[in-house]
């Protein structure tokens, strides 16, 4: 029984063993670190609503268009002036586009600054250029445009 004692090779093989094994697990950590990190960065990406921008952006150059078109009819069916008509057609637009971006968890507002027309008599000609400001904000990303010029006689 003494000599087991004495005979010491084996904890040099068990030590180098826990080594390794513990050299293995840090690999493995650092390893899956990378990984998320990757993750995670690539993610950051893809929150950021650039798509819901430009789709804001977009929705608000098309409707303002037929918005003018839709105050010229109005005034000719009515007495109600192009530009009242124009207003009213766009905060009821500003309106909707609150309520549904809403739904959503965004704030969105949608509010026209001025029309300008060439001439001053509001004929299908005439209007040129409608004044708008664009503000959206999720919570994280806060965007504003101020004031964006949108040409509606495309």
């Amino acid at each position: 029984m003494g000599s087991l004692r004495k005979d010491t090779k084996g904890q040099w093989i068990a030590l180098s063993g826990l080594v390794i094994s513990l050299i293995l697990i840090g690999l493995a950590v650092l390893a899956n670190q990378a990984i998320l990190a990757g993750y995670h960065s690539s993610n950051a990406a893809l929150e950021f609503p650039k798509e819901n921008i430009r789709e804001l952006n977009l929705h608000t150059h098309d409707n303002a268009r037929m918005i003018r078109s839709m105050s010229f009819y109005i005034n000719s069916t009515t007495n109600e002036t192009v530009p009242d008509a124009f207003d009213q057609l766009f905060d009821n637009y500003s309106i909707q586009m609150k309520k549904l971006y809403a739904v959503h968890g965004e704030v969105v507002d949608v509010s026209m600054v001025s029309i300008n027309s060439t001439t001053g008599k509001y004929t299908m000609d005439d209007i040129d250029m409608v004044l708008v400001n664009i503000t959206y904000d999720d919570g994280i990303t806060h965007y504003v445009a101020e004031p964006e010029l949108i040409e509606v006689n495309k």
